[in-house]
């Protein structure tokens, strides 16, 4: 079925914005109209929300920030089935109006922009249904520059992107065999050739550091019998040698992202309950300078708010706002005590 959005006529983006300045993150909050974009410091509060709300329930997911720090990229469900996204445009500024980049039926998520800020990078399932990566190009002011442009079309998916500045593309091959389904880390280069950069069996979202020698993904590691996603970091020249960023036992930690200057990797911790579902999830930042390394949870101090999938402004960070964040296992032990006597049967 085409999507609303492919007839609907393309307005011109608005005016971008200076760079941001007061917020130096931008998140996914989740509320009653499903999640939006909003804008926090690096004490977790919220500054502002980012973008304006589409008035039907929606998901507003995987924000990347331009390097000039004037645009900001995400995934959408506007227009669409809610489970479906395309990929939208707007200037980093609070409230501001979001415009498509992506029309059609076909499914786009995970942008990357590339480090000089001329286009981005992403997955789509345009090809033949299944996810390919693609580039786009976009100018100055927010505009696209012709249209998407494929660059792998593998068997099995290639998603969530990450670029090096030498233009090599490194991202997740994800493949199914005999209902198993399992994934590695490849890198593409501009001449097109390949590289299998990892064994697996499932290895996700790389993010590929600022200065091009070190990568963070997430893989499984088990604690106690049980799997669950751990973010490993490893050389790039040696990529078979990864150990875990921060052990976090009991909870789901995926899309990592690095701080410009490459000091902090946030990423995405979910909480899950005896059944799988979702019970909560938040950001937290790991800083890579501190002995030992200890995961903060970034918490609104007006009370716990489930986020996801953090995007960094290209500013200087205030490490010590980071510092004071509180280690995260144990104030999601606090979080979760208290909602379980919220919710608790009276004597």
């Amino acid at each position: 079925m085409i999507g609303v959005l492919a007839c609907a006529p393309r307005p011109n983006p608005p005016t971008a914005a200076p760079p941001m300045e007061r917020v130096a993150i931008v998140v996914a909050e989740r509320g009653e109209h499903g999640l939006h974009l909003v804008g926090i410091d690096e004490h977790g509060d919220r500054q502002f929300e980012l973008v304006r709300a589409a008035p039907e329930l929606t998901r507003d997911l995987d924000p990347v920030i331009s390097p000039d720090g004037r645009w900001i990229v995400f995934a959408s469900s506007r227009g669409r089935d809610f489970s479906e996204t395309s990929l939208w445009i707007a200037p980093t500024q609070p409230d501001a109006i979001a415009t498509p980049l992506t029309h059609g039926a076909s499914i786009e998520s995970h942008a990357a922009w590339r480090p000089d800020g001329t286009g981005i990078v992403f997955d789509s399932t345009r090809a033949h249904g299944e996810f390919d990566l693609y580039e786009l190009a976009i100018d100055r002011k927010g505009h696209t520059v012709g249209e998407p442009r494929p660059l792998t079309s593998a068997p099995g998916h290639e998603v969530t992107p990450t670029i090096a500045r030498d233009g090599s593309i490194i991202y997740s091959a994800v493949s199914a065999t005999e209902g198993h389904v399992s994934s590695h880390l490849e890198r593409v280069r501009g001449d097109g050739t390949i590289d299998q950069l990892t064994p697996g069996p499932a290895d996700a979202a790389p993010a590929l550091s600022p200065d091009g020698t070190q990568l963070v993904f997430s893989r499984p590691a088990e604690h106690a019998g049980t799997l669950d996603s751990e973010l490993y970091i490893t050389e790039l020249a040696t990529p078979d040698a990864a150990v875990p960023l921060v052990d976090i036992a009991l909870t789901d930690e995926t899309g990592p992202v690095w701080s410009p200057d490459g000091r902090y990797v946030f990423a995405t911790s979910v909480l899950r309950g005896a059944r799988g579902n979702v019970v909560f999830s938040s950001v937290i930042v790991v800083d890579l300078a501190a002995h030992p390394r200890v995961a903060r949870l970034l918490e609104d101090r007006t009370g716990p708010i489930a986020r996801v999938t953090p995007a960094v402004a290209p500013i200087t960070l205030d490490a010590r706002a980071l510092g004071a964040a509180p280690e995260y296992l144990s104030e999601l032990a606090r979080i979760t005590a208290r909602a379980a006597a919220r919710i608790a049967p009276p004597p």
